[in-house]
Order: C-alpha cells, then sequence, then structure tokens
C-alpha cells in the first residue's frame, strides 16, 4: 500500500506539472507520423511530375541549383524513388538556414523551394521536438519530459486496479454515473497504451540524449565505436562528379537501390551514398557506402542489416518512436496513441475535480 500511495503521488504530480506539455507532443507527434504524405498533398506541383522520358543527370540538376542559389552551399541531393517523384537539393545558407529545392527530374526545371523552418510540418516539427525554446534548451526539455513520462507511465502501471482485480482492470461501466466511467475510461486506456508509451518516451528521450545513449550501447555491447572515413586530398584536383560517385556505389551493395547523396564540404570529406536494400523499413535506406572525393575509391560500407548490435539499436530508434516500423496499420496506431496524453490529462483532470468535489462536500457536511 505505501509503494501504491507513494506511486500514484507522483504520477498526480507528474501529470499536473507536465499534462499540458504532454498532450501538446502526443497530438504534434501523431500529426508527424504521416508528415511526408502531409507535405506532399499540400504542395503537390512541387512533390510529384508527369513522366516525360529519360530522366537527367544528378550533375544537371547540382549546376542548375548551384548557378541559381549561388550564395548557398550545396548539402544533399534526394534521387527520385519512383518516376513520378523529383529530386530534391538540400542548401544551407551563410545563416544556418536550411531551404530544399525541388526539380523537374525530366526537364530541370526548378518547381519551387522551401526554406526548413517556414512550413507548416516543419513548424508542426520544431513544436515536437524543442517546444520552440531552442535547440540548446528546448532539445534537452522535450527529453527530460521524455523521462518523467516514463515514470509517468511506470507509476500509472503501479496503481493500476488490474493487479488486484484483472478482470475488473479492463472493465469500463458504460452506464456507470459519469465519475465512474471517467475513471474506468482512463485505467483502461492508459494501461493498453502503456507500452507504446514506454516505448515512444524512452525512444524520445534516447534521441535527445543521442551522444550518451550511444555511448551506452557501444559499451554495453562491447562494440568499438565505428570510424569516419576521410579522402586522401590530392592538390589541384576537383572532386569527381556525381554521376561518377554514383556509379562507383552501384558496384557496393548492389542489391540495394542508391537513394541520397550527402556531398562533402571539407577538404577531406567524403561522398556519402545512402542504400536501400530490399528488407529496409526506412524510405531511403540505412546502408551507406562512402567514397573518396578524388579516387573515387569505396572507403566504407555499412551494411544496415550486418552492422554490430548497437548500430542496429540506435539505427531502430526514430522507427521505434514513430512507428514506421509496422506498416500502414502500425502508423496509424501511432497516430491514436499520440492522442492518449489528451484523452488522460482530459480525464484526469475530471477524476480530480470529482474528488476534490467529495472532499469538499464531506468536509461541510460534517
Amino acid at each position: 500500500m505505501k509503494l501504491r500511495t507513494l506511486a500514484l503521488t507522483i504520477h498526480r504530480s507528474i501529470a499536473i506539472l507536465l499534462g499540458l506539455v504532454l498532450l501538446v507532443i502526443g497530438l504534434t507527434g501523431s500529426s508527424l507520423v504521416f508528415s511526408q504524405e502531409i507535405k506532399s498533398l499540400l504542395n503537390p506541383q512541387m512533390m510529384q511530375v508527369v513522366p516525360q522520358g529519360e530522366r537527367l543527370s544528378p550533375e544537371v540538376v547540382l549546376n542548375t541549383v548551384r548557378s541559381t542559389f549561388s550564395d548557398m552551399e550545396l548539402h544533399s541531393i534526394i534521387l527520385p524513388r519512383t518516376s513520378k517523384e523529383v529530386y530534391t537539393v538540400a542548401l544551407k545558407s551563410p545563416r544556418g538556414e536550411w531551404t530544399d529545392v525541388y526539380l523537374n527530374p525530366y526537364t530541370g526545371a526548378i518547381l519551387g523551394s522551401q526554406q526548413w523552418g517556414h512550413t507548416l510540418m516543419t513548424f508542426i516539427l520544431y513544436i515536437h521536438i524543442h517546444m520552440l525554446m531552442g535547440e540548446q534548451v528546448g532539445y534537452k526539455f522535450v527529453g527530460v519530459c521524455g523521462l518523467l513520462l516514463l515514470i509517468l507511465v511506470v507509476s500509472g502501471l503501479v496503481v493500476w486496479p488490474g493487479w488486484r482485480n484483472f478482470i475488473g482492470g479492463f472493465w469500463i461501466r458504460w452506464k456507470a454515473p459519469a465519475p465512474l466511467l471517467t475513471y474506468d475510461f482512463h485505467k483502461v486506456v492508459g494501461f493498453l497504451a502503456a507500452a507504446f508509451l514506454l516505448v515512444i518516451a524512452s525512444t524520445g528521450a534516447a534521441m535527445v540524449f543521442r551522444s550518451e545513449f550511444e555511448s551506452a550501447t557501444y559499451w554495453l555491447t562491447h562494440t568499438p565505436k565505428p570510424t569516419s572515413p576521410v579522402s586522401t586530398l590530392v592538390a589541384g584536383q576537383p572532386p569527381l562528379q556525381v554521376t561518377q560517385i554514383l556509379h562507383r556505389a552501384d558496384t557496393t551493395l548492389q542489391e540495394g537501390k542508391n537513394t541520397v547523396v550527402m556531398l562533402p564540404h571539407e577538404a577531406n570529406g567524403v561522398f556519402e551514398v545512402y542504400k536501400k536494400l530490399p528488407q529496409d523499413i526506412d524510405l531511403y535506406g540505412l546502408s551507406k557506402v562512402y567514397i573518396d572525393q578524388y579516387s573515387g575509391k569505396v572507403l566504407q560500407v555499412d551494411n544496415a542489416l550486418k552492422a554490430p548490435l548497437a548500430t542496429q539499436i540506435n539505427n531502430l530508434l526514430i522507427y521505434l518512436h514513430n512507428g514506421a516500423y509496422g506498416g500502414l496499420g502500425m502508423r496509424c496506431l501511432y497516430v491514436l496513441i499520440g492522442l492518449v496524453p489528451s484523452a488522460l490529462l482530459i480525464t484526469g483532470i475530471f477524476m480530480w475535480r470529482n474528488r476534490y468535489r467529495a472532499k469538499f462536500k464531506r468536509t461541510h457536511n460534517h
């Protein structure tokens, strides 16, 4: 009973302190589950084209962007995955602002551009990951909220009445008075969503405190941290073209499809080519080929399916967090899970009000 009383006090305290914050994080998280689809739906003129024959090479596209946005640094290029998709080139301004430029893969025409901080989905993302409080403070705040959500869920499980009456823990008295119905709804929804909330909260906190989490996973699994390859500088020699790099990548992990090219930004930087293997759940894949920007030599191959355990754990964080690991059905379920904090907060407020009213009546009746 002492444990249950302590857990109930902790549960109520965290709910009072963070209820509204967790509500906002949950609602924005639900919105982000289908962020790519929403983004395409809101901007069809930029995201989709009618196939017109042969696709232009990435080099032609990059040259168009380079000449049009001459004051910005080319960062990466996303290759079309289907005949209707466009090229997407990411740029970074001298002030650190990011812009996506969308180009027709058949004509090379610029279809439009978006600054990362000026789109609806990015705005929702910023609320979700740092509550518009900035990267330094906001990220940590949301990470701490994730850790407190873990405690909130665990304390809720401790006080769940089903441990004393298993059937009663899942019973909702639909015809009971409002206070009892509210209590039943709170206990059942909270318990059913607990496992998912634990996964979402823990993975969210792990991504915020990623450096610490990665160090812990490599230490616990006795896995050495991977090193970053570098290019061998050749004086006076320009970097190879992206088309050449992609040809080199095609000969490595041949069962995979090239999806994204991260461009080198330092003299000893390398090209990073993302590959999507048939078994990958990620849209663009997590396997990477690192290629020397001058010689075209393959320096390192990261096959995500054969990576060390620590790397696989770290790779899975985002998919466990957003439900991408289980197909469309799991993503729809995650949308509903994101609504759970709102439902629990509302029912919790009514429970607190009902308890306060009952206590007030008892006090004044005596």
